[in-house]
């Protein structure tokens, strides 16, 4: 957390340059990992930093918003991504993401700056088309938009709950109109 509000000019992966800083965060009643969970006591406690956290989940290869901070209006904005061991999912720990945008710019051709909603993840090509859309994701939880496999037909299907039929997706036709 110390290296997003006080960044070093040279080194930031060593400890030295955060020493003095140490006591700078009001860490009171909270454990020395901070949990997803106690992230709201944390903003609290620290009015200036909100704080949103991500996690990579292996089934979908995606990411998706563990902690989504409902304060916007900050001056410290910090994104984390919540790592865990696979062997014991009980091992966790944050690392902070620099830029979030180079973090899921895989699920785009884009090639230039992606603005990215930290609400669900969906990424924008300007500011201004992020901001309209913001006020819109912010009325709701986190979501996470998933994609079908294109090379995979039974993904591609839309299912309803209520209904027996299944409707092959848009793109599945598009793939069927084009073969002839």
């Amino acid at each position: 957390m110390l290296s997003t509000l006080y960044p070093a000019t040279h080194n930031p992966q060593r400890l030295s340059n955060y020493i003095n800083r140490e006591h700078s965060l009001n860490v009171e009643g909270l454990t020395s990992f901070v949990q997803t969970k106690q992230i709201s006591l944390f903003e609290k406690l620290n009015p200036s930093i909100s704080i949103n956290v991500l996690a990579f989940e292996k089934s979908s290869k995606g990411f998706t918003m563990e902690h989504r901070s409902p304060e916007r209006e900050r001056k410290h904005y910090v994104n984390l991504l919540l790592l865990e061991n696979a062997d014991n999912p009980s091992k966790q720990h944050n690392v902070w993401i620099k830029n979030v945008s180079t973090l899921v710019s895989h699920r785009t051709k884009h090639t230039k700056k992606q603005h990215v909603c930290n609400s669900c993840l969906h990424t924008s090509t300007s500011q201004r088309v992020l901001d309209d859309r913001i006020s819109y994701c912010f009325e709701h939880v986190p979501q996470q938009v998933v994609y079908p496999n294109l090379q995979n037909e039974k993904e591609c299907v839309l299912k309803f709950n209520r209904s027996t039929n299944n409707i092959p997706c848009l793109s599945t036709w598009c793939t069927i109109l084009n073969r002839f």
